[in-house]
């Protein structure tokens, strides 16, 4: 006799009978494919997300429609309730304990703090495209290589820090561009400030560091000449002159009063403890000094990173 499941759920019964699918703790036979991998999920599904999944993973013609088609439409109606506690304990449980460690014990070190003071915000499964993670470094060459993983999330506060990983965890890297970390400005010592500029001269950037420990000072002139050295040069040899229009030299000044680039003035974003390789640049208008490197550059005040992009268009468009 066919049994019309229908006539025996109410409302709050087709609920309860959705959540206990999504959190797998119906059994249902293998005609019934639910979620492809509770490990690729993170510990912040959504109903919406859950939605989805059930959509295209659900085989509906095994299913009774009229409990599925209620499944569905109570999940639409409640996309902004979270999943049940108890799934998304169950997802932490899933991120290896290797890749954890791993994790927390580089974040301790990158933000300074003790690891009981940090936490996993989220993770999902990866499978990097070469064995940079796909987060390599300038002139790094990388394997070509699918390499399975990890991307995770780890917090404290307003902070967060995104690692890629592979399997276990003995490899990492941490994703700049996707992490949030405030800086603290401090004041740079009068004994340590670059001269004033002349007259003439609009902006400066002096640039130093990295792995050839290199000293470059570029200045932009009010007539469009844009200027290149490298600082120790004996024979000049490096010396580049290009030129931007005038118009792009007001623009810019424009730029930098509007962004309010005298707010920084001699104030110093220094690198993370611990941190190498890295290149400071310190920047000098006719109102001021900042000094910052070029990995916490993303988190650098919005203004400030306004700053820093206009005069890096400038120097990219001069010929």
């Amino acid at each position: 006799m066919k049994l019309i499941l229908k006539d025996y759920f109410n409302p709050n019964q087709v609920r309860i009978f959705t959540v206990l699918i999504l959190t797998g703790i119906l059994f249902v036979p293998s005609s019934l494919t639910f979620i492809k991998s509770a490990t690729g999920a993170t510990a912040k599904l959504s109903l919406e997300t859950s939605n989805e999944i059930f959509k295209d993973n659900i085989k509906l013609n095994h299913l009774p429609r009229p409990v599925a088609n209620a499944a569905l439409q109570d999940l639409d109606r409640n996309n902004k309730r979270s999943l049940p506690l108890a799934l998304a304990n169950n997802l932490q449980n899933k991120l290896p304990t290797s890749v954890k460690n791993a994790v927390l014990q580089a974040a301790s070190k990158r933000l300074q703090q003790p690891i009981s003071q940090l936490r996993i915000i989220e993770f999902q499964q990866q499978t990097w495209k070469n064995g940079c993670l796909e987060l390599a470094n300038a002139d790094e060459f990388c394997t070509e290589a699918l390499v399975p993983g990890w991307r995770v999330v780890v917090g404290k506060d307003e902070q967060t820090l995104v690692y890629h990983t592979n399997q276990t965890g003995s490899t990492l890297r941490l994703n700049e561009k996707a992490s949030s970390s405030p800086l603290t400005p401090v004041r740079i010592p009068a004994s340590e400030l670059p001269p004033p500029l002349a007259g003439h001269i609009v902006f400066r950037q002096i640039s130093s560091g990295g792995f050839a420990g290199r000293t470059y000072e570029t200045v932009l002139l009010k007539d469009g000449q844009l200027i290149r050295v490298r600082i120790g040069d004996a024979n000049d040899s490096e010396r580049s002159v290009r030129r931007v229009s005038v118009q792009q030299v007001q623009q810019f000044v424009r730029s930098l009063e509007r962004f309010q680039f005298s707010k920084f003035k001699n104030l110093s974003y220094p690198a993370p403890s611990g941190a190498a390789d890295f290149i400071t640049y310190t920047l000098t208008s006719q109102k001021g000094t900042v000094q910052y490197n070029d990995i916490s550059r993303n988190n650098l005040p919005k203004n400030l990173q306004a700053s820093v992009k206009a005069w890096n268009d400038i120097i990219a468009s001069a010929k």
